[in-house]
């Protein structure tokens, strides 16, 4: 496993104790390709000491992560503890710029597969996306004008901290691996007895897809 992957489990944000608003985060971008078939994950680190103003780090360049310690050279240095304790998921202690600081995060990132299976649009009940894998994505690209089939999405981006799914065109349009966030954009969750649920952005009102049917 390589150091991204070690810190992509512990995306989140974190409050801090060193002032009001104060916080670290942690933001993981998984970006997913079929042709050519790519995978790749990008981390950027931001810290905020005073909850006003805040300064990103991207992981690389020297960044480590050894499942414990997260080390920015002449950054900051973090030693992370993954125990449930009052709600709280994964702790931290270290210092951020030669000051000693600690926090703490409910967070923890969810993935892709989390949300596998068949969406279908509640108001003309067609199906509307399907999420087969981590790397596989399926959806009706003309679901803003008149609804067809559904066709492969040849790449996207996955926010696993949000649950937001990102992508552009329709199979094969996007040009290949495209790490840029694209023209729809999907929020994933759950839907009480629907079952999961999207909700489609991208071309005038946003549509709402769930799992189960009907929805009220």
């Amino acid at each position: 496993m390589t150091d991204v992957s070690k810190l992509a489990a512990f995306t989140g944000y974190y409050s801090m104790n060193v002032a009001p608003g104060a916080f670290l985060s942690i933001d993981t971008v998984e970006a997913r390709s079929i042709s050519p078939i790519q995978e790749t994950t990008i981390i950027s680190i931001n810290v905020s000491m005073d909850g006003k103003s805040a300064a990103t780090y991207l992981f690389g360049g020297g960044a480590t992560f050894d499942d414990v310690t997260l080390n920015v050279p002449g950054k900051l240095t973090l030693k992370f503890t993954r125990e449930y304790s009052d709600g709280h998921l994964v702790t931290f202690s270290g210092t951020i710029g030669g000051v000693n600081v600690n926090g703490e995060t409910y967070y923890n990132p969810v993935p892709l597969s989390a949300f596998i299976g068949d969406y279908y649009d509640a108001q003309t009940s067609k199906l509307a996306l399907s999420i087969k894998s981590d790397s596989e994505v399926l959806f009706d690209f003309s679901i803003f004008s008149t609804p067809g089939e559904l066709k492969q999405v040849s790449s996207f981006n996955y926010i696993p901290a949000m649950f937001v799914l990102t992508f552009s065109g329709g199979s094969g349009s996007s040009g290949g691996f495209n790490p840029q966030p694209g023209a729809f954009t999907l929020m994933l969750g759950t839907a009480s007895k629907n079952g999961l649920a999207c909700s489609i952005q991208g071309g005038g009102t946003p549509k709402f897809a769930v799992s189960i049917l009907p929805f009220p």
